[in-house]
């Protein structure tokens, strides 16, 4: 069996930074309070922490429930925060197929469409057991909400091509203009 790759302490730097970031942004896109994300916090899990228990294909991460064992009430949401789970492995292998190896970019990307699902969840803007259906059309709506906070992101194109393909490009861009 061939070991995947996983974040290394720099790696898990670069996401704790690009996560201040991406709070901040989607704060400011939502108006959300100066204090949400200490006020609501949500955890960040990595393929090291949660091994393959959390693993989901063709996505670099995904939002996941969170209750707390002192939490109670049967049906009770009391308690109830988010966590994303960062699929690095799979992060990794991307980058290393791109031209752009910019882990910071891809993360705050990634990070930032995350939170937006967060919010909307919080906001019941969307639903957490949604369809399938459903599901397919609230990631292509976080999905240009992400582009619009992130407009001025360098490197932004090349992450949205990683998000559409599900892999990295292998050759740069050229320009026509």
């Amino acid at each position: 069996m061939v070991a995947r790759p996983l974040f290394t302490a720099s790696d898990l730097l670069t996401v704790r930074r690009a996560a201040v970031l991406a709070e901040k942004l989607t704060g400011d896109f939502f108006e959300l309070a100066g204090d949400e994300w200490r006020r609501n916090p949500y955890r960040l899990f990595t393929q090291k922490e949660t091994e393959d228990a959390l693993y989901q294909e063709n996505v670099f991460a995904h939002v996941v429930r969170c209750t707390p064992l002192h939490a109670t009430g049967q049906g009770s949401d009391k308690g109830t925060s988010f966590g994303i789970v960062l699929q690095d492995p799979d992060i990794l292998r991307a980058l290393l197929r791109s031209y752009v190896h910019d882990l910071w970019t891809l993360v705050l990307f990634i990070l930032t469409h995350e939170l937006i699902h967060i919010v909307r969840f919080r906001r019941s803007e969307a639903d957490f057991e949604a369809s399938s259906e459903a599901r397919d059309e609230e990631e292509r709506l976080v999905h240009h909400m992400t582009r619009d906070i992130l407009s001025g992101v360098r490197n932004t194109d090349c992450v949205l091509k990683l998000y559409h393909a599900g892999t990295a490009p292998t050759e740069p861009e050229t320009n026509s203009n």
